[in-house]
């Protein structure tokens, strides 16, 4: 999901890449929970993520850690975390 709030977007990829440090090139403003609407959060609901890093946050670590915390009994976990925001796959046995 774009960050509409293109103030915001910048201000956060102004910044180098929040797990790898990469701050040669462009980042992506990637939303921590997508279902979040833009106006009025500020940047608490964004990363400063180079193109590799979004990439695995956005296909592996947000549907893994929503598996993991379903099979530990969480609720009320945002329902984008279950499947790739970039795709429709949900993981298998949690949706």
């Amino acid at each position: 999901m774009a960050f509409k709030n293109r103030k915001v977007a910048k201000k956060v990829t102004s910044k180098p890449c929040e797990w790898c440090g990469w701050q040669a090139g462009r980042r992506h403003a990637a939303h921590i929970i997508d279902e979040v609407k833009n106006a009025g959060v500020g940047q608490w609901n964004a990363l400063s993520l180079c193109p590799n890093c979004a990439t695995i946050f956005d296909e592996i670590i947000r549907p893994k850690l929503y598996q993991a915390l379903v099979k530990y009994g969480a609720t009320g976990l945002p329902p984008s975390w279950s499947t790739d925001n970039k795709m429709s796959n949900a993981i298998e046995g949690v949706a």
